[in-house]
């Protein structure tokens, strides 16, 4: 999963001289923001798709530094680009959108970077579980924060359900 965001304040500032934000609030910009992600399917091939749904804050030091955020990302705009497929991912098989329609992930702890990637300790809830995460990024300038880490969905309770005939079969030979 990988975000990119950029705050109101900061698109307001795109013309200014680089330097760091000012202490604070300040509110990602949903049009700006990205969530994406990449998936590996039955280990020969990537599915990638996004979320449209996205907002949330980022807390920012009085020295402009990264204190924590969290980002709100609504699970029914999910897409691969392939419509079967997003109906497939929303139903009750992988992230069940009616009964969990958003997913939360919120910055718990943030190291600075001694001259690479910030390491972002994350507590994620989806589909009712809550769980940490580890998530390493960068800023892109002073206006852009890319952040991105690995999820695994069975942590989090998703299984996809066995076809019929598997499950018929696998049934069978145990009696």
């Amino acid at each position: 999963m990988a975000t990119h965001s950029e705050t109101e304040q900061e698109r307001a500032r795109s013309g200014a001289a680089s330097g760091p934000a000012p202490g604070g609030r300040l509110r990602v910009l949903a049009e700006r923001s990205r969530v994406g992600f990449r998936v590996k399917k039955m280990g020969l091939y990537y599915v990638k798709g996004r979320f449209g749904g996205v907002e949330g804050e980022v807390e920012t030091g009085p020295d402009g530094s990264f204190e924590g955020g969290e980002l709100r990302i609504d699970a029914r705009t999910i897409s691969t680009r392939m419509p079967p497929r997003d109906w497939h991912l929303r139903s009750k098989d992988f992230l069940e959108v009616e009964s969990f329609p958003e997913i939360r992930v919120s910055g718990e702890g943030v190291e600075p970077p001694p001259e690479g990637d910030l390491r972002v300790t994350a507590m994620v809830n989806l589909h009712g579980e809550r769980r940490p995460a580890e998530l390493s990024g960068h800023l892109h300038g002073d206006r852009l924060l890319h952040l991105q880490g690995t999820l695994d969905r069975h942590d989090f309770g998703i299984r996809a359900r066995q076809p019929f005939e598997m499950r018929w079969s696998d049934a069978r030979s145990a009696t």
